[in-house]
């Protein structure tokens, strides 16, 4: 399974104020490579805002020449395509990701996602937090906090982690063990694992009140299949 542990800075509350990302690629429990880049937001943002620069250090000026992200998207679409993203609060990373993508009107990538705060709940229930240098610092991995890069490879190491602890495969494998499902992209647009995992729970109580619903009235089922022939 391919991974692209993926970690975004903005300047501001926007979404599309995305000034850095990083990346880091695996090949199943193999990192195999890792990128970063600083972005340039587009003006209508406006300013960035003095907490946004107190936590990652990145000022207006400093990305002022930096490509856009449309550029940028360019230089690592295809990793994102049919792999499963890793982010420490995927709700956030992937929202900026498609908001960004949605504002250079560029589709949508089909992939899954994955988030490191709910698998380190689940795994390592004990700690006093799940924030990500809580995480890092508990399983022995290095960390620049806030910076992309940093960030980014420690998602994929954290992730890499609990699927040694678990005795998972892959991240699939993980969800369905910790019971949680993967969140989901794609052109249509994205939808979470919280709302995955609830279309998966109404479907299975659709299905058992059907099968309810058949023990019920056997006929009646017999008869609806008679009346679907006559219409074939």
């Amino acid at each position: 399974m391919r991974y692209v542990a993926m970690d975004f800075e903005t300047g501001n509350g926007y979404y599309t104020s995305a000034c850095s990302i990083g990346l880091s690629y695996y090949e199943d429990d193999k990192l195999v490579g890792s990128e970063s880049f600083l972005i340039r937001p587009p003006d209508a943002v406006g300013k960035f805002h003095w907490y946004n620069v107190k936590i990652h250090g990145i000022k207006r000026s400093m990305v002022k020449d930096a490509p856009t992200f449309d550029a940028v998207w360019e230089k690592f679409k295809e990793r994102v395509e049919g792999s499963v993203l890793v982010c420490h609060n995927a709700g956030f990373d992937t929202e900026v990701l498609c908001r960004c993508l949605e504002f250079y009107q560029l589709p949508l990538p089909n992939c899954q996602y994955i988030c490191t705060v709910e698998v380190s709940k689940k795994v390592w229930s004990e700690l006093e937090n799940h924030k990500l240098n809580t995480v890092a610092d508990a399983l022995g991995i290095s960390l620049n906090h806030h910076e992309a890069a940093s960030d980014a490879h420690a998602c994929g190491e954290i992730l890499q982690c609990a699927l040694r602890k678990t005795g998972c495969t892959d991240a699939q494998m993980l969800a369905e063990n910790l019971g949680m499902h993967l969140g989901m992209i794609s052109p249509e647009g994205r939808r979470s694992g919280a709302a995955a995992k609830q279309i998966a729970r109404k479907r299975k109580l659709q299905k058992s009140d059907s099968q309810k619903d058949q023990k019920a009235d056997p006929q009646k089922t017999e008869k609806r299949g008679k009346v679907n022939e006559t219409s074939i």
